[in-house]
């Protein structure tokens, strides 16, 4: 089975472990900046799908899968920065 390269790996690693650290904080202040640092996490975890989702050595099923998982990721986003208060 053909596999996503390291580096796209890599960057899905480095951007969940940022966006699970930022939902942490999040969780127990609460305030604007947890809150950007959340809705930044996410975007940054939507934008590593999607780059896995563009690996054409991943097969499709996968590919959409990631496609699935970057919308996801980019609602939370969105979601997070209206609750900043904070216009994009």
């Amino acid at each position: 089975m053909a596999r996503p390269s390291r580096e796209a790996v890599a960057r899905w690693n480095t951007a969940y472990a940022e966006q699970t650290a930022a939902l942490f904080a999040a969780s127990r202040t609460g305030d604007k900046q947890a809150l950007l640092r959340l809705a930044l996490g996410y975007s940054a975890v939507a934008e590593a799908w999607r780059i896995l989702a563009a690996d054409l050595a991943v097969p499709l099923w996968a590919r959409h899968a990631c496609s699935i998982a970057a919308e996801e990721f980019e609602r939370r986003a969105r979601l997070e920065q209206s609750r900043s208060g904070e216009e994009s």
